[in-house]
C-alpha cells in the first residue's frame, strides 16, 4: 500500500495594497518583534521604505494603512476617519508571527 503526500508551498494570500505610506503602530514592542514584523510586512508586499514605526496613532492620514504589532500577530487595517485625535480604521484582515 504506498501513501501519496503532496508538500505545498506557502504562498502569500493576502498582499497589503497601499498607495503612500504604511504606518506601522509598535505600541511600546520590543526591536526584535519590530524586526520580525518588518520581515513579515515585506512578505505581504510592502516596500520598507514606505514603512513608518510609530509609537502611538496620531498623524495618520485617512485612507492610509495602519498596522498594529500585538506579541503573535499584526492587525491590518484601513483608516477610514479621523476625528479629534480618534482614528477609525477597520479590521481587513490579520497576519501571524
Amino acid at each position: 500500500m504506498f501513501f501519496y503526500c503532496k508538500i505545498f508551498r506557502y504562498s502569500v494570500s493576502n498582499r497589503i495594497e497601499y498607495t503612500d505610506k504604511v504606518y506601522l503602530y509598535s505600541s511600546g514592542m520590543p526591536a526584535e518583534l519590530i524586526d520580525k514584523s518588518k520581515e513579515k510586512l515585506n512578505e505581504h508586499g510592502v516596500n520598507l521604505n514606505d514603512l513608518i514605526v510609530i509609537e502611538s496613532p496620531e498623524n495618520v492620514p485617512e485612507g492610509a494603512i495602519m498596522i498594529t504589532l500585538w506579541p503573535h500577530y499584526l492587525s491590518v487595517a484601513k483608516v477610514k476617519r479621523v476625528r479629534e485625535g480618534s482614528i477609525y480604521a477597520p479590521q481587513l484582515f490579520n497576519i501571524d508571527l
